[in-house]
């Protein structure tokens, strides 16, 4: 693999740009053939695209999560599949942080791109000597066909036993582990309604020694990119990549409007309910990206000024990037309908659109977890251990008022202080595993 020249670095959103004619001209090879085109790939790991929000010294571009959203939107509008795992590709990049700088350039450094999966549904066993047994299967692996390494969670199994190890607080020990390409096998599974180029298949690895050199388990970060220190806006671009798709949907309906006549031979364009249609789409559309890209510059300036962003800044990003989805999959859908014939065509980038949209909002982060977890923090109830994954709160940490603490009094993110939480822990003490080992994540 050539070094990449990284020539994004200087502003990625341009670089983006000047990418999109390739991207869409790639866009129906990528769906039928169910995955990026290789010649495409390179173009977009030769830019830099798939290690934005990754530090300099690793082996990235270091571009804030913000503009990185941005660029997944751009791409998002030339094509939504390309778009979807650029998107992924940057957000396994918020794990590198969890790893001290040379150990995480083995796995991001040289252009090398990263796809995961954060389930903990691995059997990692520990193995003599040191290291671990790894085997299991993971599921939507975006970027399967493409990826130099996959990262899949694990539960940790002592003497190969049936029940997994649990630490002094009686939670389960989750790893993430790394796995070379050449370990893994990459089954075809992804057949679906939209996003088909993704190649989101399932991985599976069968008694592989996994050494404790690719092996993370989130807690203290290793690195000081204040970025680290951002989750949420790391999974943001869930809302600016629906916001790509929503714009291309508007593009298409304006080029099919200025060009074609309905009843009577009147031109769509003077058609009242068209004009209703698209100005409302317009709009809707306007709101959702100004609320996603105000609400995360504030949060990324408040984390630059050295801030600990509380669990109600925290829900407002993600709440910003689900209703941007959601908004989004809304203007679409309302574009769908009043175009009707001209958008059921599988000749028209409506058709595709449509199905790239709804496939990409059935994902669980900015799906209706996020919108009732997001929800608790606004009303001051006690945000939940799942609510605290969803969230991208350290340690699980709560700022409201939480019954189980004391009687009730706030705690505004003191981790030493609440009962429920565990130094280094990503979750609090009463996580409910079997939400979570059942799916939902």
């Amino acid at each position: 693999m050539p070094t990449p020249t990284f020539w994004a670095a200087g502003d990625p959103l341009a670089a983006a740009r000047t990418l999109a004619p390739e991207i869409r001209a790639a866009a129906a090879e990528t769906e039928a053939q169910r995955r990026i085109p290789r010649a495409l790939v390179e173009l977009l790991r030769d830019a830099g695209l798939f290690h934005l929000t990754l530090p300099r010294d690793i082996g990235g571009l270091e571009c804030d999560p913000v503009t990185a959203a941005r660029v997944v939107e751009e791409i998002a509008v030339a094509d939504g599949s390309t778009g979807w795992v650029v998107m992924l590709a940057n957000q396994t990049t918020f794990f590198a942080g969890y790893l001290p700088a040379e150990q995480s350039r083995l796995f991001w450094g040289g252009g090398a791109i990263n796809c995961g999966v954060a389930r903990p549904i691995g059997r990692a066993v520990p193995a003599d000597g040191g290291g671990y047994t790894v085997s299991g299967r993971w599921p939507f692996a975006s970027g399967s066909s493409h990826a130099d390494w996959f990262m899949g969670e694990c539960l940790v199994y002592p003497d190969d036993g049936a029940e997994p190890l649990k630490d002094g607080d009686g939670n389960p020990v989750v790893k993430d582990v790394l796995f070379p390409r050449a370990e893994v096998t990459v089954l075809d599974t992804w057949y679906t309604t939209g996003l088909r180029g993704t190649a989101s298949h399932d991985f599976t690895v069968e008694g592989i020694h996994v050494p404790e050199a690719r092996i993370l388990q989130p807690g203290d970060l290793h690195h000081d990119w204040p970025a680290f220190r951002a989750m949420p806006l790391f999974v943001m671009n869930h809302g600016s990549h629906a916001l790509g798709l929503a714009r291309a949907a508007l593009e298409a309906a304006l080029d099919i409007v200025r060009t074609k006549r309905g009843w009577g031979g009147i031109p769509l364009q003077e058609v009242g309910r068209v004009q209703q249609a698209v100005a409302e789409a317009t709009a809707i559309v306007g709101a959702g990206s100004a609320y996603l890209y105000d609400t995360g510059e504030a949060f990324w300036q408040a984390v630059l000024a050295g801030e600990e962003p509380d669990a109600r800044a925290r829900a407002r990003v993600r709440l910003a990037a689900a209703h941007a989805a959601n908004e989004s999959i809304r203007a679409v859908d309302l574009i769908h309908r009043t175009l009707a014939t001209s958008a059921v065509q599988q000749s028209s980038p409506l058709d595709r659109i449509f199905r790239d949209i709804h496939t990409a909002g059935a994902h669980v982060m900015i799906g209706p977890l996020v919108m009732e977890a997001a929800g608790r923090a606004e009303l001051g109830v006690p945000v939940d251990s799942l609510s605290s994954r969803l969230l991208g709160i350290p340690g699980g940490a709560c700022d409201g008022v939480d019954a189980a603490c004391d009687g009730g009094g706030p705690r505004a993110n003191d981790r030493s202080a609440c009962p429920r939480v565990r130094p280094g822990s990503v979750l609090p003490l009463d996580v409910p595993r079997r939400r979570i080992l059942g799916g939902d994540l």
